[in-house]
């Protein structure tokens, strides 16, 4: 009995052992080293400087070209033919895992509005989805390369999370949109890269005009309530061709969450009543991008539909109220800035308020982190920053703010074609918020890094120290 006993104890040390090195290797406490010591801002400031010396500046009358395209897919019950858009299984991204779509509540889109100033020419892409995947825009730089540059396009979605999963690899992307489908990331490709000709082929001379319309009673701070601050400015871009034909690009802080989880229709959301209404009212093209969603959400009247069709409407309604009071020019000054940044180690999954996965396991359940791009852009009186994550609009507004006090609109986008995560303000990092704590990837210092890069920026396009 005591050999056998002993032996038992040895065996629950031994277990017990392998728990303690299995605990040690598994798991990382925080790193709390101020960004500004470590290697990768170093490196990255490098970047950023360098990409200021190449920056592209042009001055001049401007040409516009609009272009839209449907890419709602055709849902069948026989075999699938991923050419034709045709999906007998595709699933929906946005609220985990991804659920089989089965209907078409509303059609969804990806548009475009190509620019050019004095040979110098932008593109903004947007598209009713939850993220731009980093596959999509890879297989557009590859089938228009020779055309145009991947520093050239200014990718963003409305952030609906009831539109076309099977488009992100790893454990994350599955967990979000299901299981990774290349022959879906094929198809958007196409259809996104012969969107991006089609604008470019219908560029002519035309006006442009930017401004904001406050409209809080649609916006709410969901990390904090009442007591937390809000950005409730819908940004908006206007062009006017010669014709005649006009484009719009609102941009806005509430979340695209109307639509909840039982839902198994493909659709735009709040944002595709606001496009649809717009376009039912005089634009010929309307885009809309989510700006600073990081910390916000919507709130308006009405269940689902009923609800997402109040705040499209209303803000598409506030957005014709301040088109109407917009001054338009012709000549115009171009900037734009395009750089590489680093970023920490990955500070992944919640364990405790001071430990995280540790990096290498925290990496094998994300996509390959490949060179994170950032983006900026300059068109006479507006700045427009492309961001690869979903900024707060809490830190979103002190920059906001700062560069309307030297005159200039701005627009912060989301989801450029890569994705950081939530970037929220540092004081909320170890608060126990889903945006924080399950979204938060790259521990209490990304905000602040990411934010003085965003000034940087800002700063070189407008000449002036924020």
């Amino acid at each position: 009995m005591g050999k056998w006993f002993r032996r038992l104890l040895r065996v629950i040390g031994v277990l017990i052992l392998l728990l303690v090195v299995l605990f040690f290797f598994a798991t990382s406490t925080i790193d709390t080293t101020p960004y500004f010591e470590t290697e990768y801002y170093r490196n990255t400031i490098e970047n950023i400087e360098e990409a200021f010396k190449n920056k592209t500046e042009a001055k001049g009358p401007m040409l516009a070209g609009f272009a839209r395209t449907n890419i709602t897919p055709k849902i069948i019950s026989g075999t699938s033919d991923p050419t034709k858009g045709e999906f007998n299984n595709i699933k929906m991204a946005g609220y985990g895992s991804g659920k089989i779509a089965t209907a078409v509540h509303d059609s969804i889109f990806a548009k475009a509005i190509a620019i050019e100033v004095n040979n110098e020419t932008v593109v903004f892409i947007n598209a009713d989805l939850v993220a731009i995947p980093e596959e999509v825009v890879k297989k557009v730089t590859d089938n228009l390369r020779g055309k145009i540059s991947r520093k050239q396009l200014f990718f963003g979605a409305t952030h609906t999370h009831s539109s076309i999963g099977n488009c992100m690899p790893g454990y994350v992307g599955k967990s979000f949109g299901g299981e990774y489908r290349p022959e879906v990331v094929e198809w958007l490709g196409q259809k996104f890269s012969a969107l991006i000709i089609q604008a470019l082929a219908d560029k002519q001379p035309s006006q442009f005009s930017s401004g904001y319309i406050k409209v809080p009673n649609l916006v709410r701070n969901r990390i904090i309530g009442e007591s937390g601050r809000l950005n409730d400015k819908l940004d908006l871009i206007a062009f006017t061709q010669e014709n005649g034909k006009k484009a719009t690009i609102g941009a806005f802080s509430a979340h695209a969450t109307v639509i909840g989880t039982d839902n198994e229709q493909y659709t735009g959301d709040y944002p595709g009543y606001f496009q649809r209404h717009l376009e039912e009212n005089g634009v010929d093209l309307a885009l809309f991008f989510a700006g600073t969603v990081g910390s916000h959400s919507n709130q308006g009247l009405g269940e689902k539909f009923e609800k997402a069709k109040f705040i499209g409407e209303t803000l598409a309604d506030s957005a014709l109220s301040a088109l109407n009071k917009m001054e338009y020019r012709t000549d115009m000054d171009l900037t734009t800035i395009s750089s590489k940044i680093e970023i920490p180690k990955l500070q992944f999954l919640y364990i405790s308020d001071r430990l995280r996965l540790s990096p290498y396991l925290g990496s094998k359940l994300m996509p390959k982190t490949n060179p994170i791009h950032i983006q900026g852009l300059k068109l006479s009186n507006l700045i427009w920053l492309a961001l690869p994550y979903e900024l707060s609009g809490e830190y979103g507004l002190d920059l906001k703010n700062a560069l309307e006090l030297q005159g200039y609109n701005s627009v912060l986008s989301s989801f450029n074609g890569q994705y950081l995560g939530y970037i929220v303000p540092q004081k909320y990092y170890y608060y126990d918020t889903y945006e924080a704590r399950l979204m938060g990837w790259y521990g209490p210092s990304m905000g602040d890094y990411l934010m003085e890069l965003n000034f940087k920026m800002a700063n070189e396009l407008t000449h002036t120290k924020l």
